[in-house]
């Protein structure tokens, strides 16, 4: 195995580690934000404070950028991308849909990511040219043509309050597809789109944390990503969207068009 993969893995099952001892226990629960939407416990704090120890060790010379510590640059065109508990408000209400999501970047682009559901003991990885793989087992996304006949997931960022963002482009979708799934972890959603059980994912408010690990995920099991307005994708524009590529540009076409963007682009561009 790639190096800089095993080592994403050993740290991504380390995290899991303390994703099972304290699942159900969590005690210090604390908000980032006024509104108390944006939570942060102690567990993402052990969780990435482990992880970066690891990547530091073995990679002295890397940049990191960790959720909740921030990024602490060197001189190097790698940047590991670190969120160590996607998914948060799940795991604060032992909701049983998070994950640790790692990917090392080069230059801004990934070509390392893995992300890991320690319930469910699913390892998702993938190596830019090389594939995505579940467990070992190579990945690959759905062949579905129909958005009528497809599964698609979203999100809403913290501002969903303020900004009403998102609840037009949701409703739109649950009349047009079979079904829509909002579950709170923009990383594994990606994920469930490399695996082929989504059809589609869009989001706007992600960090580069969110996404950098499941938009190659996607991208190496065959499927489709570009910004939500149809331009290529950018780690850094804080949103994304991901298909299996046969219904992209359906997707896309009722984002484009639908109430949720036109006020997007009046208000908050």
């Amino acid at each position: 195995m790639n190096p800089f993969l095993n080592t994403a893995v050993q740290a991504a099952k380390a995290a899991g580690r303390i994703h099972r001892q304290f699942y159900g226990r969590v005690r210090n629960i604390q908000f980032k934000s006024a509104d108390k939407l944006n939570l942060v416990t102690e567990v993402d704090r052990r969780c990435e404070k482990a992880i970066l120890s690891l990547l530091q060790k073995r990679f002295p010379s890397h940049n990191l950028w960790g959720e909740e510590s921030g990024r602490q640059k060197k001189d190097s065109n790698y940047t590991w991308i670190v969120d160590p508990l996607d998914g948060t408000t799940n795991y604060a209400h032992a909701y049983p849909f998070f994950c640790c999501s790692i990917a090392l970047a080069q230059d801004n682009r990934p070509v390392v990511g893995v992300i890991y559901d320690a319930l469910r003991d699913e390892c998702f990885t993938a190596e830019r040219g090389r594939g995505a793989f579940l467990n070992g087992r190579r990945l690959r996304v759905s062949k579905t043509r129909s958005l009528a006949e497809s599964l698609v997931c979203t999100g809403f960022a913290y501002a969903v309050r303020e900004t009403r963002y998102n609840l037009d482009n949701f409703k739109q979708f649950v009349l047009t597809t079979q079904g829509v799934r909002r579950d709170g972890s923009a990383a594994m959603n990606l994920a469930y789109v490399a695996a082929g059980r989504f059809e589609g994912f869009w989001e706007r408010g992600i960090q580069a944390w969110d996404m950098a690990a499941g938009v190659l995920m996607v991208r190496e099991a065959g499927g489709k990503v570009t910004d939500i307005t149809g331009k290529p994708f950018n780690l850094l524009a804080e949103n994304a969207l991901a298909s299996n590529g046969l219904v992209h540009r359906r997707i896309h076409g009722i984002l484009k068009n639908g109430a949720d963007e036109k006020a997007w682009a009046e208000k908050y561009r």
